[in-house]
Formats: C-alpha cells, sequence, structure tokens
C-alpha cells in the first residue's frame, strides 16, 4: 500500500509543523505527504523550510479547504488517501492499524476513533455499536447504514480511503462552505461500505490559534453554514429513503434540526419571511421536540422570537 497523506493549510505556521511530525513519526510510513498551502499570508513557507525535502508542498490562490484537498487528491501518486488538517495529529500506529485492517477486510474505506486535548471522545463509533470493543475492529458492508443513525459520524481525519474509490464517489464538493466532509463520508459509506478501528488514533485540536470557519458563528456565516448543512442531510435523505427508512428518518430529523436553526437565524437577522418559511418547513412532528418548539415560535410568535434570537446572538456571537 503506498499512503499519500494530504494536509490542507491556511496561515497555520505555528500548527503544522505539529501535524507533519506525527505523519514523519507513524510506523506505517507515508509514501508521500502533500501539503497544499491555500494561499497563507503568514511564515509557513517558512516554518517548513527545514522539511521540505520530506514533503510535496505546494502554494495555491485561497480557494477554500475543499479545493485545497482536491488539489491535493489530484496530486497525489499513492493508491490510498489520508487526510490530515494542519493543526491537528495523530496517533503513531494510526496508519498501521488502518492499512491492517483494509487488507485484513479487503475494505475500500476504514474510520477510526478521534479525541480532543481532554482525551474526550469526538465520534459516535461506540453508539453505533455497542458490541464493538475498545480497539477492536469490524466491516460494515455496502447496505448498512447504521452510521446515518447517530449525530456524530467518524472525523475525515480518521479516514483511509482508496484514491480509486475517492474519485468515483466524487471528491469534495467545492461549492459547500461546511459539511463537505459529511457529504463525502456518506457518500464513500453509501457506496462502498466501510471498515472500522475502534481506536482513539486521532487528535483533533479545538484550542485553534486562528479561528476556522466553520468557528465562525456569526449571524450571516452562521446562514451559510446551516444552507450548506440542510443542502447535505437533504441529499442523503432523498438517498436514504429508498434503502433505509430508519435511517432516512434519523437523517430527516437532523435535517430539521438545521431548519429550525436556520429559522432562528433568519428571525436575528430580520428576515421574516423566509423566517417564517424555514419554520414552516421545520414544524414536522417526530423530530426533535426541540426543533419543533423553536419553529412553532418562529412561525406563530414572530415579534417575540425576534426580540429573543437577536438579543440571544447579539450577546452570545455578533451579528455581522
Amino acid at each position: 500500500m503506498k499512503v499519500s497523506v494530504v494536509i490542507p493549510t491556511f496561515n497555520r505556521a505555528a500548527q503544522i509543523r505539529g501535524a507533519l511530525e506525527s505523519v514523519f513519526s507513524q510506523t506505517w510510513k507515508a509514501f508521500e505527504v502533500i501539503v497544499i498551502d491555500d494561499g497563507s499570508s503568514d511564515t509557513t513557507e517558512e516554518v517548513l523550510a527545514s522539511v521540505m525535502h520530506k514533503i510535496r508542498y505546494i502554494k495555491t490562490p485561497n480557494h477554500g479547504v475543499s479545493a485545497a484537498r482536491n488539489r491535493g487528491i489530484l496530486e497525489a501518486k499513492g493508491d490510498w488517501i489520508a487526510f490530515l488538517d494542519s493543526d491537528d495529529t495523530w496517533e503513531p500506529e494510526k496508519l498501521e492499524r488502518q492499512a491492517a485492517a483494509v487488507n485484513r477486510f479487503k475494505a475500500k474505506v476504514c474510520l477510526c476513533a478521534s479525541m480532543d486535548e481532554t482525551k474526550e471522545r469526538l465520534d459516535d463509533l461506540q453508539r453505533m455499536d455497542p458490541e464493538l470493543e475498545l480497539g477492536g475492529e469490524r466491516f460494515y458492508p455496502q447496505g448498512d447504514y447504521r452510521l446515518f443513525m447517530h449525530s456524530k459520524h467518524p472525523f475525515l481525519q480518521s479516514m483511509l480511503v482508496e484514491k480509486a474509490a475517492l474519485m468515483q464517489a466524487g471528491i469534495f464538493d467545492e461549492s459547500l462552505k461546511v459539511a463537505e466532509d459529511t457529504k463525502l463520508i456518506y457518500g464513500l459509506v453509501m457506496g462502498f461500505g466501510y471498515c472500522v478501528v475502534n481506536e482513539k488514533l486521532v487528535n483533533i485540536c479545538r484550542d485553534r490559534e486562528t479561528p476556522g470557519l466553520s468557528d465562525t458563528v456569526s449571524l450571516r456565516n452562521a446562514f451559510k453554514q446551516h444552507q450548506c448543512y440542510i443542502r447535505v442531510q437533504a441529499e442523503a435523505y432523498w438517498r436514504l429513503i429508498d434503502v433505509d427508512a430508519a435511517a432516512a428518518a434519523m437523517v430527516r430529523n437532523n435535517q430539521l434540526y438545521f431548519m429550525s436553526r436556520q429559522a432562528e437565524i433568519a428571525c436575528a437577522l430580520g428576515m421574516r419571511d423566509l423566517a417564517r418559511r424555514y419554520a414552516l418547513s421545520g414544524l414536522v412532528f417526530g423530530g426533535q421536540w426541540k426543533s419543533f418548539v423553536r419553529s412553532f415560535l418562529v412561525y406563530f410568535l414572530y415579534p417575540v422570537a425576534s426580540r429573543v434570537f437577536l438579543r440571544k446572538w447579539s450577546s452570545n456571537h455578533g451579528v455581522n
């Protein structure tokens, strides 16, 4: 197996060396490490100068993380690809454990567990399959949709995937500002099945020096993000409805949640008609009761909702 590691980065000069060192320290050595610098304006290139002989460094104009990852995929010479963000790290045996698993199960996709700085688990792998012991491995074939039954899918940084499968799934949707990883993971799971290594092998950094797009919670950015969340869940719903009613219902619940949150955000922005349209779409029994109540409040008690949600966002996040 030749594994190409793709690391997109943007103004992470203070953290990218840590990410790279965790790749260099792998017990399974990567075939190549590709760093796609998405238009950084800090000292990233200078910081990487001493390891340029170990990596393929490509600097591009700033087009976003999906474009950077796609460039890395297209540049990759390995037949397998692993993704790592420039402020996250891997445990030393991450690639070795996953390479062994995909070989054992003849799988095209492998996922593992992740943790944050406090060692708290950040995925639902254990809830997804309570019988899978810690450190255990299992293959879930195409047509097993249990991953959709839970709100937290494994992180993209935990994935090892065959490049051919990745290309067939359609790589990253560059029109999405967020949830591009969710769309890709959903597509791979539905198209190929996947195996799991139930061990925390990925360290996700939540104490970011520079906020990422998903950390930006102003009203206008939140509105754009929720458009992406709604779209991805809607696409998954229509793909699942014909093959697994329970999984489709769970994805529908996710969509209703994002609909109600979008109604809240539009309400705080003063977009009355749009807020009520989102709220009306969210007024469906069978979802989460909080989502229903939020949509009900926006649709039937708009003046009250407007004051409540504007105060909430103005005090906690900022309106701009």
